[in-house]
């Protein structure tokens, strides 16, 4: 009986094991932007936002950076609640096109997303609810280095930055 339960024991550590890195890739933290070195130590939301890539739903691009984080919030309008969802803005060295190949196949119709390639936007449902910010949604964009939220990065990131990504999502 001793040796049954010592190999059950050994299975499911090694099982533990094999699993682990699985688990870690799904809850893998989006690393903030880095700031340089004279960067004020105070900029908003920083310091206690945590974001992972399960808490989002969709897809992160590898290897993008977060630059900010905005909650989802509620307003009543005529007695309608209405709901912004939670948005994160990614930004990426690699250029807008690997970044869109990634989402073509990461984001599928089958799954409800439709891409509206006039604007690089993919949506879970159509534009006008993307614009109303009610549904999950990704646009993709140039970045040119100049956006408010990469104020105090470190220029040597900044200047090779080509890609800015927004994440509307359900939190």
């Amino acid at each position: 009986m001793k040796n049954k339960n010592l190999n059950n024991i050994t299975v499911i550590l090694i099982l533990l094991v094999l699993a682990s890195p699985l688990a870690i890739a799904q809850t893998e933290t989006i690393p903030w932007i880095p700031l340089s070195k004279d960067a004020p130590d105070n900029i908003p939301g920083r310091k206690n936002t945590i974001i992972t890539s399960d808490q989002i739903g969709i897809p992160i691009y590898p290897g993008a950076y977060l630059t900010s984080y905005y909650p989802a919030s509620s307003s009543s309008e005529l007695d309608a609640p209405v709901t912004s969802l939670a948005t994160v803005f990614l930004v990426s060295t690699d250029n807008e096109e690997n970044v869109k190949k990634f989402y073509i196949e990461n984001l599928k119709k089958s799954d409800g997303w439709n891409l509206y390639e006039e604007y690089d936007v993919f949506v879970k449902g159509d534009l006008n609810d993307a614009l109303s910010r009610t549904v999950p949604g990704v646009a993709i964009r140039e970045e040119t280095g100049d956006s408010y939220d990469l104020q105090g990065t470190d220029p040597n990131i900044v200047s090779s930055l080509k890609t800015r990504i927004k994440i509307l999502y359900k939190p």
